[in-house]
C-alpha cells in the first residue's frame, strides 16, 4: 500500500512515496536563487512540501514539472521552520538532496488534482491571515490592472510594482501587490488573448492591511494562474457571463517613479548647493548631481554581514551573530553593500552614501557574489570591477538620510539611483602644485594602481572651506610580489589616487576632517572560503582596530 502523504512526519526516513506535483517554483533572494520548491499532493488529500537548496537546484528544477506524477526514493524529512509556509496541513518538509531518486511515472489512480489550493473568503482575510506564517490563497475575478512601475521603497531603493484588483462573486473587491522579479515575470500580454471574464488564482501570499483594508503582497513562494480548470473557476466564469466585465486600468502610484530622462534632469544641483541645502527642509526631495567618483573610503569597509531575513547589520558576539529583529542567526549572514563614495564636480567635493540594491546595479553583482565566489571577504580590499567605477562622469540621483545614523554629525546623502552621463559634459579638475602629501593609510586596493593629477576642490564639510586635493605619488606602492590579473579582474590603473586634504586657513586634523591620504597597496592576499567566514570577519574587525590604534599613537 502506498504511503499516505498525511502519514509523514518530521524528522524521519521514507523509502518511497508516490504523488503529484502541484506547484513548483525557485526561491531567490537579492535576485540569486536560493532554493528549489515545489508541493506535492495524494489521492487522498494530503499535500507536503518539497525543498532542494541552492547547490541541487539545477538538478530538480529540470527534473520536476508541475503537473507530472513522480515517485520519490530514499527521503528524508524535517521541520518547517521557514517564515512563509505555503502547506499548512503537514508541519514536514521533503529533503530533497543529490542522492534522492525521482522518477516519472504515469497518473496515479484514483485521480490526483491538478492544484492545490486553499482558498480563503475576503470578509475573513485579515481576521485568519494577517500576521501568520500561512500564506495565503484568493480566487476572483480579474477588474482592474496596474501597468508595470518602479517605485521608491522607504525613500531607499527602487522596486518593481504591479498592482491588481480582483472582484469575488458578493461584489467584494481585494487588492493585490506583486513586487520586485514577480512583478517583471508577471505576463500582461497573455491576459489580451484570454477570453472574458479573467479568472486569476493567486497562490502564496502574505496579507497586511492598509487602511483597514486588506492588501496582499508577493512572496518567493507566489504564484498565479490565469483560468485554472477548478470547480471555483467555473462558478465564477457563469456568475460573471452576463455581466460587462471590461479590465480597468488602475491608476499610478503616488511614489512611482519619473521617466529615466525626466529623473536625469530632476532637481539638478552642484555638489556646493548641495551642501548648502537644509536636510530638515528637503528630506523628502529627490534630487540629482552630476559627479564623479574619484575614491572609496573604506574607513567602514564596503560590504557589512547582514541579516538573511531583513538585511540589517549583525552583531557578533560569544561566538555568534545576532540581528536585533531575529535574535540568533544560526546560517551565513548575507554580504550587503555599504560603502562611501568620495564625489567631486570639478569644484567641490564630499561623500555620497552607496547601498544595497542601488550598488548591487552600480557594480553588476551582488556583494554575496564578491564575498562568497570571488573571496574578496576583506571589507577593506576593494575588488577590481569596483575599482572600474572610478573616475566616469555619471548623474547621481540622491536623498538625505537621518542624522540619526550618521557618525560625522553630518546628514548623510543617499545615492538612490545612478545614470551614465550622455550630456557630453565633462568634469574638467583644476590643477594645483604638488604639495608633499602626508602618509596615513585609510584603505587598500586589491593591484598597484597610481595617478599623477592634481585636482583643486572643497572639502566634505558644512563650512565648505577651500582645500587642496593632491596625489602623492609617494603614496602609491607596487607589491614586491607578483599578481596575475586575468581578464575578469584586469584594473583601471588610473582609477585610484592618493588624497591630500590641506586647508590654507586652518589645519585639518586626520581624525575629524575628510582628508586623508589614500594608500593603494595592491595586494589580493590569502583569500578565506566561506567555511572560514563566521571566524574570518571578527578576526579582521580586530586587526584593523588593532591597526588603527597604533597610527594614532605613532
Amino acid at each position: 500500500m502506498a504511503l499516505p502523504i498525511k502519514e509523514i512526519k518530521t524528522y524521519h526516513f521514507y523509502p518511497s512515496l508516490r504523488a503529484r506535483a502541484c506547484r513548483v517554483w525557485i526561491s531567490k533572494f537579492n535576485g540569486q536563487p536560493r532554493s528549489f520548491n515545489c508541493v506535492f499532493v495524494d489521492n487522498q488529500g494530503g499535500a507536503i512540501q518539497g525543498l532542494a537548496k541552492a547547490r541541487d537546484l539545477p538538478t530538480f528544477a529540470a527534473t520536476i514539472i508541475e503537473g507530472n506524477h513522480y515517485e520519490i526514493k530514499g527521503f528524508y524529512t524535517y521541520e518547517n521552520r521557514a517564515v512563509n509556509i505555503v502547506v499548512a496541513a503537514n508541519n514536514a518538509i521533503i529533503d530533497l538532496k543529490s542522492n534522492t531518486k525521482i522518477a516519472a511515472i504515469e497518473p496515479i489512480q484514483p485521480y490526483v488534482p491538478r492544484y492545490y489550493f486553499k482558498f480563503i473568503d475576503y470578509a475573513n482575510i485579515i481576521t485568519n491571515s494577517k500576521g501568520s506564517r500561512i500564506l495565503t490563497d484568493v480566487i476572483g475575478r480579474l477588474k482592474a490592472l496596474q501597468p508595470l512601475e518602479q517605485v521608491m521603497v522607504r525613500g531607499k531603493m527602487l522596486e518593481n510594482k504591479r498592482e491588481f484588483m480582483l472582484e469575488n462573486i458578493c461584489g467584494e473587491e481585494l487588492h493585490i501587490t506583486l513586487w520586485g522579479d514577480s512583478a517583471q515575470d508577471f505576463d500582461e500580454l497573455a491576459l489580451r488573448n484570454l477570453p472574458s471574464p479573467v479568472i486569476i488564482a493567486f497562490a502564496g501570499f502574505r496579507v497586511t492591511e492598509f487602511k483597514g483594508k486588506p492588501n496582499l503582497n508577493s512572496t518567493d513562494a507566489s504564484l498565479w494562474y490565469f483560468n485554472p480548470d477548478i470547480p471555483e473557476c467555473s462558478t465564477y466564469k457563469h456568475f460573471f457571463a452576463q455581466l460587462s466585465v471590461e479590465i480597468q486600468q488602475l491608476p499610478s502610484s503616488s511614489n512611482a517613479v519619473l521617466s529615466i530622462e525626466e529623473q536625469i534632469k530632476e532637481n539638478r544641483r552642484t555638489i556646493h548647493e548641495i551642501l548648502c541645502m537644509n536636510p530638515y527642509e528637503h528630506k523628502h526631495l529627490r534630487f540629482t548631481c552630476q559627479a564623479l567618483i574619484v575614491d572609496f573610503d573604506f574607513s567602514n569597509g564596503w560590504w557589512y554581514p547582514s541579516c538573511p531575513k531583513c538585511n540589517k547589520k549583525l552583531s557578533w558576539g560569544e561566538n555568534i551573530y545576532t540581528c536585533v529583529d531575529h535574535d540568533a542567526i544560526t546560517s551565513l549572514p548575507v554580504p550587503w553593500f555599504r560603502l562611501e563614495c568620495i564625489v567631486t564636480d570639478g569644484e567641490d567635493v564630499t561623500n555620497f552614501l552607496l547601498f544595497g540594491k542601488t550598488a548591487e546595479n552600480f557594480f553588476g553583482s551582488s556583494a554575496y557574489h564578491y564575498v562568497y565566489d570571488k573571496k574578496f571577504i576583506d571589507p577593506s580590499v576593494i575588488p577590481p570591477a569596483m575599482a572600474a567605477k572610478l573616475n566616469k562622469s555619471m548623474i547621481f540621483q540622491l536623498r538625505f538620510g537621518a542624522f540619526g545614523f550618521t557618525t560625522n554629525n553630518r546628514c548623510e546623502i543617499i545615492i538612490t539611483n545612478i545614470f551614465d552621463d550622455t550630456t557630453n559634459k565633462n568634469i574638467h579638475p583644476l590643477e594645483t602644485p604638488l604639495i608633499e602629501a602626508k602618509s596615513s593609510t585609510t584603505s587598500k586596493t586589491s593591484t598597484p594602481l597610481s595617478s599623477t593629477k592634481q585636482v583643486l576642490i572643497g572639502p566634505c564639510t558644512p563650512q565648505n572651506t577651500i582645500t587642496q586635493l593632491k596625489i602623492a605619488s609617494s603614496s602609491l606602492k607596487t607589491p614586491s610580489r607578483n599578481i596575475s590579473l586575468n581578464k575578469e579582474t584586469s584594473l583601471n590603473y588610473e582609477a585610484r589616487r592618493a588624497l591630500d586634504f590641506e586647508a590654507t586657513t586652518q589645519q585639518l586634523s586626520i581624525d575629524d576632517q575628510c582628508g586623508n591620504v589614500i594608500e593603494a597597496e595592491g595586494s589580493l592576499g590569502n583569500i578565506a572560503t566561506s567555511d572560514t567566514f563566521d571566524h574570518l570577519l571578527p578576526h579582521l574587525k580586530k586587526q584593523r582596530t588593532k591597526s588603527s590604534s597604533s597610527s594614532k599613537e605613532n
